[in-house]
């Protein structure tokens, strides 16, 4: 029993197409990382993305081999890395663009909502402990300067 070295036509064909999809699910893995980015905006864009990004690589590099292990003899092939390119492109440019302006939409309503909410529940509940705070630091300080007049 020996192992062939050489793929046919039609198993590169699956590989490419394969390849494709892992590319496209990849791109679904990035929309994950974009939706945490229109959730939680980093202050400064430099060390969270950085990181994102370098936690990406890791999960792409990782599929990649792992495709490679399963699908090609442990073989990286470069139609199968530009497959995987060329899926997660088709599909961040189609899908993920349409996908990622629903979940800014979706968060943007949701914002809305939750500063009514606490405009209409939770300001007035802060403005009353604010109100009574200041009367009583007032109502201390002013004691505090008699007391200090009378010595």
């Amino acid at each position: 029993m020996s192992l062939e070295t050489f793929f046919s036509v039609s198993e590169q064909t699956m590989q490419f197409l394969l390849s494709v999809v892992l590319g496209a699910g990849l791109g679904i893995v990035y929309d994950c990382f974009r939706v945490f980015r229109i959730l939680f905006p980093p202050a400064r864009k430099t060390g969270a993305v950085c990181a994102g990004d370098i936690v990406f690589m890791i999960i792409s590099g990782a599929a990649v081999f792992l495709f490679a292990v399963t699908f090609c003899r442990s073989q990286v092939r470069f139609f199968s890395v530009i497959g995987a390119l060329l899926g997660f492109i088709l599909y961040i440019l189609t899908i993920g663009n349409f996908i990622t302006g629903i979940l800014k939409a979706i968060v943007s309503a949701v914002c809305k909502i939750l500063q009514k909410v606490y405009s209409a529940v939770f300001a007035p509940v802060v403005n009353y402990t604010k109100g009574i705070c200041l009367k009583s630091f007032n109502k201390f300080v002013h004691s505090y300067e008699n007391e200090e007049k009378t010595k």
